[in-house]
Order: C-alpha cells, then sequence, then structure tokens
C-alpha cells in the first residue's frame, strides 16, 4: 500500500491553501490523509472580513461620514480578502523538537516549520495613513480618509509581491478539526500585519 503519511511541509502547504484560497481539491486530500474531515474555513474567512470591517471603520469613518464617499470601508475589506485569496504560502523547512514529550507516536512530530508568503510591501501607504491621523475633523478628514482608502484598494489590487519570511514555533499534526481550525489559522499572524498594517503603526510613531 501506498505511504499516505504527511510531511510537516506537505501538510502545510495544504493547509495554507485551504485557508487562503479555501481550496477544495486540497480539503478533500487532506481529509483523506488526516483521518478525519477539514473544516473549510469559510467560517473563519468570513470572522476576518468582519474584524477587518469594524478596525477599518473605527480608523476611516471617525464620525464624520467618510464611508459615504466614492470607495468605502466595504470596497476595502473586499480588496483584502481579494489578496487574500491570491496570497501563496509555502513551507521551506523543518526541524523536529529534539524534546521526547514532543513525540505522540512515529507518525506526530511536533517541531518548527519555516515558510514563506508572497506579499505586498505596504510601506507605500504609511504617508497616507499618517496624514488621515494629523487630519482635523471634518472636511479635512474625510477628503483625507477618501485619499487613504483609495490608495489601499489601488495598493491590494496591483502592488507586487515580496517574500515574507516566517516560521511556526510548534507545528503538528491536528488531532482534531478545533485543532486544525487554530492550526491553519496562524498563519494569519503573517498575513494581516502585511494586508492590513495599520496596528502595527499605531503601536508606534508614524
Amino acid at each position: 500500500m501506498p505511504d499516505l503519511r504527511l510531511s510537516p511541509t506537505e501538510r502545510f502547504d495544504l493547509q495554507s491553501r485551504i485557508v487562503l484560497q479555501g481550496d477544495e481539491t486540497a480539503r478533500t486530500g487532506l481529509s483523506a490523509r488526516e483521518g478525519f474531515e477539514f473544516p473549510d474555513l469559510e467560517g473563519s474567512r468570513q470572522s476576518v472580513a468582519w474584524l477587518l470591517r469594524q478596525e477599518l471603520a473605527a480608523r476611516i469613518e471617525g464620525g464624520d461620514g467618510a464611508s459615504t464617499g466614492p470607495i468605502t470601508v466595504a470596497d476595502a475589506v473586499a480588496a483584502v480578502m481579494a489578496r487574500l485569496r491570491r496570497t501563496r504560502c509555502v513551507a521551506t523547512a523543518y526541524q523536529p523538537s529534539d524534546d521526547p514529550d514532543d513525540y505522540r507516536d512515529a507518525d506526530d512530530q511536533t517541531g518548527a516549520l519555516a515558510y514563506t508568503c508572497q506579499l505586498p510591501d505596504p510601506a507605500a501607504l504609511r504617508p497616507v495613513h499618517a496624514a488621515l491621523r494629523a487630519a482635523q475633523d471634518g472636511a479635512d478628514r474625510h477628503q483625507a480618509a477618501q485619499r487613504l482608502l483609495a490608495a489601499y484598494v489601488q495598493h491590494l489590487s496591483s502592488a507586487p509581491d515580496r517574500p515574507v519570511h516566517a516560521h511556526h514555533a510548534v507545528f503538528s499534526r491536528p488531532y482534531s478539526a478545533d485543532h486544525a481550525v487554530m492550526h491553519s489559522m496562524a498563519v494569519m499572524e503573517t498575513i494581516l500585519p502585511a494586508l492590513f498594517p495599520f496596528d502595527g503603526w499605531e503601536d508606534g510613531d508614524d
């Protein structure tokens, strides 16, 4: 019989295709090889979209009606999710743990997995974001908000990709559907700061 066991790098690549593209072929194949039905994660992606909408609205609208312009928060969130579907993350290396407690059986080891995602560089948005934060209420802030939304949507649709390197400090075979969701969605910790950089910028000075 063929060996159906997945390597950690194969597992990550299939999981990332399910998280980012909703790849049904990857989900079917992974389910067959893991021994339980792997969730399609559509609900998780919708949760991400809802959270981004709330976060962006709090920054953009700010009580001055900026969402009434030609480009809306909904347009920007749709652009984020479209770029998410185009994002590719691929495992590049895996280092098994030296701790014997990190092994449940010969087919299930824990270790550190390195991966690379192809993502746009958000740096060009930083001056437009700073201008919104500095704008006064009223027409000035409304115009600054619309400039940011326009730049953001354009950036997400056309900015070139560049490699972003990251890693899972702990990566193992999921033992249940719930564990699989938690495990797989961890890749968002790498992707969202590139596609939605505003949180990081607001932690310090623009």
